[in-house]
């Protein structure tokens, strides 16, 4: 008999199925600046700055953002599909229903975002900033999140899915309920009282021996 697949806990973007296609180098972003129903494939966006912009029922495909800086940005159902987001800045942004795939995601700012419905699928997320953000039905599955920063984000409905997590910093988000069982890392960032609570796995544990101040003897 065939086991039912485990439903997802994020919510997928709701994109229509006919979407305008779009060149991303015909666009110099204004503040507050809406973009709606398009589906940008190649290309270049460079060293653009503006405060507000919306995305909405948006598609990106092998897009490179660089030198890019959007503050306060508003992201609703919007699809990134092997985009370079290195270095961006959506500090402030909120986000929901939206999806990042097989992304390079070296040092993303994501600090103070509110995230809601938000999915990162096989991305490189190394050194990427998640400080302060408020973060609510959150996937992370096959990624790279070596020395990611989460320093005081608030977590709730999110999982990490055999991802990598080494040197990550934890310090300040409480992981009770959360199941890193699965992921691959000798030490993160956190304190005793941020782990209570949190699932790990057998050999997992020598790595938060320092915590109690005891060695594992082997």
């Amino acid at each position: 008999m065939a086991t039912k697949k485990e439903k997802s806990i994020v919510e997928a973007p709701r994109i229509p199925e006919r979407l305008e296609l779009l060149n991303i180098e015909d666009y110099d972003m204004q503040d507050k600046q809406i973009f709606e129903n398009g589906r940008f494939t190649q290309g270049t966006i460079a060293n653009q700055t503006a405060d507000k912009v919306s995305f909405d029922c948006i598609v990106f495909e092998n897009i490179v953002f660089d030198q890019i800086n959007l503050e306060r940005a508003e992201l609703t159902d919007v699809v990134f599909n092997r985009c370079d987001l290195s270095n961006v800045n959506f500090r402030d942004a909120i986000l929901h229903r939206v999806e990042f795939n097989n992304c390079k995601m070296l040092g993303f700012d994501l600090s103070t975002t509110t995230m809601r419905n938000v999915k990162f699928d096989e991305c490189y997320g190394q050194y990427s900033v998640y400080r302060f953000a408020d973060m609510k039905y959150i996937s992370f599955r096959q990624c790279n999140l070596e020395k990611a920063d989460y320093y005081q984000a608030v977590f709730s409905k999110i999982e990490f899915l055999e991802s990598k997590l080494e040197q990550a910093q934890f310090s300040g988000a409480k992981l009770s309920g959360i199941d890193l069982s699965t992921c691959e890392f000798l030490s993160i960032g956190v304190t005793l009282e941020d782990l209570q609570g949190c699932v790990i796995g057998p050999d997992q544990v020598q790595g938060f021996a320092y915590l109690l101040g005891v060695v594992i003897k082997e």
